[in-house]
Formats: C-alpha cells, structure tokens, sequence
C-alpha cells in the first residue's frame, strides 16, 4: 500500500509508513473535510521529440498539483491546493507546450496525459525502517508472548518449590524470586506508562495496566507467604509427612515449626503414633523406646505423656505374652517385672501383671525342672512362692518345687555338702507331706562318716597297728584306767601307711579325736591333745556331710 502522508511503497499488512512512520490508522481519525476525492484527469497525449530524454520512451513520475477541473480561467485565480498529494505522470521539460501568448485570445484546452498504467509490482517488497525501541515498547504484546509470559513465570516458581529441601525452603526461594519478579514488572510498567502504554482513549491500554497491576499483587503476595510464613509452612509439611507415617520428618519439619521439649504436644503425638505402629508389628523395644521419649521429655505435654502411658502398658503386655507363646519364659518374666515395676502401673495394671508373671515364672520354673536345672528351677518356684502367694499357681508348683528342691540338694551335696543342710531342712519342713519331704527328713538323721589325715611320720613296725579313736567325755589330765575303759567302748579305726584314715558313719554328735599304736603282744599307747579345757581335735558329726579332720600335725606314739 501507498503512504497518504508521503507516497511511501509499504507492505500491505503494515501497520505504520516505514519512511515518515505515519500510521495507517490514523487516516480513519482525519476530519471529512480534510480529505478530497477529486478524480485524476490524465494529461493529453504529448509528441514525443528527438531528445534523448524522449527517445528513452520514460516519464519521469512527479508529485504535482491536481489539474484545475474543465473550464477554469486563469485569470480566476490560482486552482485552490489539494490537502491530499497525488502522484502523476508528467512530461519532459522540453516537449512542455509553451504558455498561450498574450495577445492572442486564450482558449481552454484540457492537458494531456498518457494513458496510465500501474507500477509493476517488484518481487520483493522495499526495505522499511525499524520503528524506535521507545515507540515499539509502549505497544500492546501479543496474544501468545503474554501467556507465554505467565506459563512461564507458573513453571519456574513451581520448579523453585519442587526443588527446594522442604516446602518452607522452596516457598522461600518462591518468594525471593516472586519479589523480584515484582518489581521487574513494576519497573516496565512504569517505563511504558511513560512512554504512553495508559492511553485514556484505548481501551486496551487499561486491560494491561489492570493485568499488570493484578501481576505484582499476586507476585508480593506469594513473596509475603513465602518469607513471612515459614513456621506455618513447616507445620503444615509435619502434617503431612505425619499422615504418609514419616515420623522422623514429621517430627523434624514441628522442631523447625518452633515446637520442642518439653511442651510440644505435636511432637509426643508423632513419637506416640510411632510406638503404635512399632508395638503394631510386634517391634516392642522400639515401641517402648519411644514412649518412653515423650515420658522423659515430654513431661509438660499432658495429654502425650498419658498416652505414651497407657501404650508402654499395653506393650510390656503384649510383649510378655508373645514371649510366653513362644514358651520364652525368662523373656516373658523379665517384661512382666518391668512393667510391675512402672511408678504408673495403677492397680488394675499390677492385678493384671501379677497374674500374668506368677505363671509365667511357674512355666519358667517346670520348664528348668524338665531339663534337671534344679538350682535355677528352686530360684523360680522360690518367686512364685513368695512374690504372688494368693496366686493359683503356687498350690500347683508345691510336688514340683519339692522335686527341685530334692534335686538341688543332691547336687549341693555332691559340690559342697554343707550347703545342701538348709535345702534338706526347707524340704523336711515345708514339704514333710511330699515324698522328696520325707527322704529329706530320713536324710537329716544319717550317721555320717568321719575321715582325717596324719602329717606327722607313721609307725612302720609290722608288730605295730596305728589306730585312731573317737571318744566321748575326754578331759584333761584323765587317769590312764579310765582313759583305756572309755577307749575300750569307743569307735577306732586303723591309720593307713600315708597317715589317712576313715570311720564309718556315725551316729550324730560330738566326740574327741585320740590317736596311738597297739603292739602285738597286748602293749598299747594312745594320746590326745588339749587346748586348755577343750579338746583340740574334736568331730562334731551333722546331718548329710561326713566330717573331715583335715591334715592333723601329729605324732603317732608307740608303745
């Protein structure tokens, strides 16, 4: 298309003249009267001379005046000027008709004109001018660049979420951005304000400023939640990693929530609801570790802390009871006495633990009875006895506790004697009604024997028997009559070549060790040793346990 304002060649879909950069819709705006629609009459056909300029056969196109129309004098005046400039073809300078002489009558002849023939249209359009950055900036983007600007902007501040290491880092680094965001579209804005985008007579011109407006509130809003609301963004994540049950994050996300020991309810609920599901899938040592996490401190979140409670109670139970199906009864023992032991086990709870634990050691106590582990089976029936004596299992426990008790003595007596005494006693006493009572009663009342050894040198005279004897009622400075008569009556045995002897078993009671040799021929020499009053070798022979002199550093005499 053809510029109005200065003829200028321009692309049909151009919007402004890029020679002058008159637009094109400005021409809509032009006042009526400003515009004249005056056809172009052509001029007259013209010979063509003999100058080079007409043997070219070319017109030379120039801007001129519109003709005058039909029958206009000169001498009326210049032909009034057209506001609108037309292109036409003239003539050259040469071949021009002279002007009428004055003195010959002037007759109006019209001009001639070759005929008119459009330009050719040229393969390729004229170049045009780029248009002022000022000048383009203010105007109106397209469709796509502004959606394409928004898509954007959504995709980058999600992807400055996502990435983030938790929701309130990413809201923070989506705020920061958002922020300059802001400003970057505040800063244009003002810029193509100035540079006139808020045009009052363009209704478009408000949709953008209206958009652009909405814009920046919309970023300042994102860059206040981001940056001011951090410690709500972290509860919310907690929240959230508490329901997907993970609790350590969940637990995390509260501490940088501001929440923290020993008031936080949230966190001693998220530790509780952790425990659950452990005592849920029979992990009961972690269960109880992490109630008691919020027991111990958690002490000023009430309503954590009697949960936490009232879970370890349960679990200490179900623990217990898993330990004594699978007949693990020391385990189940042991879990039952922690719990017994809880300052906050109410009374319920010890009734409950009670019953559970008395049989619970009654089957630890048989099972040890079953494999002929006395000592410890005796220590098991021993608690049942004495630690739930209202419970129905100490009456079952009574043949059996009596057997280990008989099988523990036995072993004592093989091990170290003395110390099977009170085993023997215990069962004589309260299990007299029990067969292992009665054995222990009849076993008390044994005569046991007695045994020594000599260290001094031993007489080795085939005419000689050493021998030892036990005495009752020796005393200092005896007279020999009635040292031999009360020797005459008294228990003697032979003293071996290696200075060791052994009396059968005795009747129980005190006697008083007397050594010496009898001769063949009838002679005999005995001895006996005093400390002050009492006799210094004295067997005082007790239940079940021989007694042992030990090594006596003495001379055997003869006579």
């Amino acid at each position: 298309m053809f510029c109005i304002q200065c003829g200028a060649f321009n692309p049909d879909k151009a919007v402004s003249c890029g020679k002058c950069g008159w637009r094109f819709d400005q021409a809509a705006s032009l006042p009526p009267e400003n515009v004249v629609n005056q056809p172009i009459t052509p001029l007259p056909q013209v010979p063509v001379s003999d100058s080079p300029q007409s043997l070219a056969g070319e017109f030379i196109p120039i801007m001129q005046e519109t003709p005058p129309a039909s029958g206009f004098l000169p001498s009326q005046g210049s032909p009034p000027m057209l506001d609108a400039v037309q292109p036409t073809y003239g003539i050259p300078q040469s071949d021009q008709p002279s002007a009428p002489s004055p003195d010959l009558p002037f007759e109006p002849t019209k001009p001639y004109l070759p005929p008119y023939s459009a330009p050719e249209a040229s393969p390729t359009p004229p170049p045009t001018m780029q248009e002022p950055w000022y000048k383009v900036l203010p105007k109106s983007m397209p469709l796509w660049v502004f959606i394409g600007s928004i898509v954007a902007v959504v995709v980058l501040l999600v992807v400055l979420q996502v990435t983030g290491s938790d929701w309130a880092a990413g809201a923070e680094r989506v705020g920061i951005v958002a922020g300059i965001l802001a400003l970057v579209i505040a800063l244009a804005t003002a810029v193509r304000i100035l540079l006139g985008m808020a045009a009052k007579t363009n209704p478009k011109r408000v949709i953008q400023l209206v958009s652009a407006g909405l814009s920046i509130l919309l970023l300042l809003l994102l860059c206040l939640v981001g940056l001011t609301q951090q410690y709500a963004i972290h509860g919310l994540q907690a929240q959230a990693w508490e329901g997907q049950q993970e609790w350590q994050s969940s637990i995390n996300e509260y501490r940088l929530a501001g929440e923290g020991a020993p008031t936080s309810e949230n966190i001693a609920h998220v530790y509780n609801e952790w425990g659950e599901q452990f005592s849920a899938q029979q992990r009961y040592q972690d269960a109880i570790a992490r109630f008691n996490i919020v027991i111990n401190n958690y002490g000023s979140a009430s309503t954590g802390v009697a949960r936490a409670r009232s879970d370890i109670i349960k679990t200490y139970l179900a623990w217990g009871q898993q330990a004594s199906q699978k007949h693990d009864y020391m385990s189940a023992t042991s879990h039952y006495d922690d719990l017994l032991q809880l300052p906050y086990c109410t009374a319920n709870c010890q009734s409950q633990g009670n019953a559970l634990d008395a049989t619970a050691y009654y089957n630890l106590a048989e099972s040890q009875l079953a494999t002929h582990d006395y000592t410890d089976a005796v220590t098991n029936f021993q608690v049942v006895v004495s630690r739930f004596a209202s419970s129905p299992d100490v009456q079952k426990s009574h043949g059996d506790y009596a057997r280990a008790l008989l099988g523990h003595g036995q072993e004592q007596i093989a091990t170290s004697c003395p110390s099977a005494i009170p085993t023997y006693q215990q069962l004589s006493t309260q299990f007299g009604n029990t067969p292992e009572g009665q054995k222990a009663i009849r076993a008390l009342k044994e005569p046991q024997p007695v045994k020594g050894h000599f260290t001094g040198s031993v007489p080795n005279d085939p005419a000689l028997t050493p021998k030892a004897a036990l005495m009752h009622g020796l005393y200092p400075n005896m007279s020999d009559s009635q040292f031999y008569q009360l020797l005459s009556v008294s228990p003697t045995v032979t003293i071996q070549s290696n200075g060791t002897f052994n009396f059968p078993p005795l009747k129980q009671g005190s006697y008083e060790l007397a050594w010496g040799s009898d001769r063949s021929d009838g002679a005999r020499l005995y001895t006996s040793s005093f400390y002050g009053d009492s006799p210094a070798f004295a067997a005082t022979v007790g239940p079940l346990c021989a007694f042992d002199f030990g090594n006596i550093n003495e001379k055997i005499p003869t006579p």
